[in-house]
Order: C-alpha cells, then structure tokens, then sequence
C-alpha cells in the first residue's frame, strides 16, 4: 500500500517536473524571440508597413569662372502612377484582376505569359475617378505596357510638368486613388538655351538600371546621366546623392501618406576656365575655344 503511494507521488512529481520543464523551455524561447531579438522582428515589422521611393539626385551646375551659371536645375512637378499599387488596389476593391497573354523569350525559348493588364486596371480604376476631377490626360497605352512589363518598380510618369494649378487642383481633392502620387523631379536647365551647346553636352534617362540598388527600394527612379562633354565626362562630380521617401501602408496594405523624407544631396559645382563675361554677355567665342580642353580646365566645388 506505501509502496502504491510512493509510486503515485513520484508520477505526479514527475509530471510536475515535464510540466516545469516544458514552461521553463516556452519562457526561453520567448525571450530569445521578444528580448534577444525584438530588434530584428521590430525591424521586419516596420519595414511590411512602409514602403521606400528613392528620391532621383540633384545634378550641380556648371558655371563660368566668374561664378555665372550656365547649366542649373529647376523643379518639375509631375503626377506618377505606381503601378504595383495600382495592381493591388484594384484587386482589393474587385477581386482578380484582369489579365493579359504576351510571348516572352525565356532562357532562349518562347513562352507564353500571363499578367494583370495594367491598361484595363488604369482606365476601369483610376481613369474614371481622374474624369470627374477633370484631370484626366491622354497617355501612349503601349508604353505604358512596356513599362509595367520591363520596369515595374520605377513609376510610371502620367503626367509631366504640370502647372500648379493642376497640382493644387491634386492636392486639394486627395483623389485618393492607389498609387497615384505627386513628385517633384529635377529638370536641367540651360540658362543661355543653345549657347556653347557642343561644350556643356546634355542629359538623358541612363541606358540600365542598377538593378542591385534597385532591389533595397519598394520603388526605384533613377538619376539623368551626362550624354556628352562636359555632362558626361564631369558626370561622376556633378551627380549627387539620392533621397528617400518612406511611404505609409495601411492595413490593407495600401499607401495612405508619407511617414518622412530624408532629401537628395546636390552633387557638385563645376566652373570653367573660360568665362561669359562679367557683364553676363553671351561671349561663345571664349566657350568654344574650350570645346577641347582636358579635366584640367575644370575646377569642382562642392555644393552647400
């Protein structure tokens, strides 16, 4: 009879014993996930309820030796589509999207592919709500297209250039439509027009896209490259730092507002040896006899 208590007492401590255990083991394990690596999750955590827009440098300008600006920037506002989110929106709000078959090369061999047609989501979802605004402008359909099918996280420009009544004509109605958005882009801008032209060059949209860069980025524009002279062979100087816009999901995962902006840097100055003159004067005799002249005739300085 002693000897059935005891074994009864020794199963219950036991038990006890795998229960303490088995406690003792969930304890550990959730301090090693919230404690030890609360930071880490934290961080994941933040960053599925933000998206990132990398914000396209500012070029320096190029200027005369006497400081006269030749080559400088302005703001030029325009209306972006996202087009993932445009994807996304339109799913949550009507189900699957529409989709579209298109033949694509694949390691050499044709294949037949399937996305979401962009263009039916942008004229059934977007188009009709920028209609009753009175804000609606034609766009090349086939480039849009190509756009979403090769270059799907850089936006797609809808409208370029507007005019600020336009612009507050978007920010006073909030069209509130997914991935819709307003950027400021910096446009060059050459002070003189066609003045010493074959000297200065000009700046295009780059032939690639750096695709590891582009990776740390929900959304990718990229900066202008110098084509050709000077804005080509002072590229590396005159190219700033890129800025970043965190943008604000909200639970739906739909971006609802910009959490904050860290701003692009301005790359850096480039003067001339020779000059326009002090008086401002137009002088392309003097800029054209540098048409020629190595790096050494440059002098850099860093923007402030």
């Amino acid at each position: 009879m002693n000897r059935r208590r005891i074994n009864s007492r020794l199963r219950i401590q036991f038990l006890a014993l795998l229960m303490l255990l088995g406690m003792g083991t969930l304890g550990l394990r959730l301090w090693w996930i919230q404690v030890a690596h609360g930071a880490e999750w934290t961080a994941q955590l933040r960053g599925s309820s933000q998206a990132t827009v990398r914000i396209p440098s500012v070029r320096g300008e190029i200027k005369d030796r006497n400081g006269l600006t030749l080559v400088q920037n302005r703001g030029s506002y325009e209306v972006d589509f996202y087009l993932p989110e445009m994807v996304k929106g339109y799913r949550d709000r009507f189900g699957s999207p529409p989709l579209t078959e298109y033949r694509a090369t694949i390691n050499g061999m044709p294949k037949d592919q399937k996305e979401p047609d962009i263009i039916k989501i942008v004229n059934g979802g977007i188009i009709p709500r920028l209609n009753d605004l009175d804000l609606a402008r034609d766009y090349n359909a086939g480039k849009l297209q190509r756009h979403y099918r090769n270059d799907t996280e850089v936006p797609f420009s809808y409208i370029k250039d507007i005019d600020f009544p336009t612009m507050a004509k978007f920010s006073e109605h909030d069209v509130g439509l997914p991935g819709v958005d307003i950027a400021i882009k910096p446009v060059r801008s050459y002070v003189y027009g066609a003045l010493a032209a074959h000297l200065l060059g000009y700046v295009g949209a780059p032939d690639d896209i750096n695709r590891e860069e582009a990776k740390k980025f929900t959304f990718y524009q990229g900066d202008v490259e110098g084509k050709s002279n000077i804005e080509k062979s002072m590229d590396e100087y005159l190219r700033g730092k890129p800025g970043v816009r965190y943008l604000r999901r909200n639970a739906k995962g739909t971006i609802d507002g910009v959490l904050r902006e860290d701003p692009p840097k301005q790359g850096a100055n480039v003067f001339l040896q020779p000059s326009t003159g002090k008086s401002g004067r137009r002088n392309s005799h003097r800029l054209h006899n540098c048409s020629g002249r190595s790096r050494d005739s440059f002098a850099i300085r860093q923007a402030l």
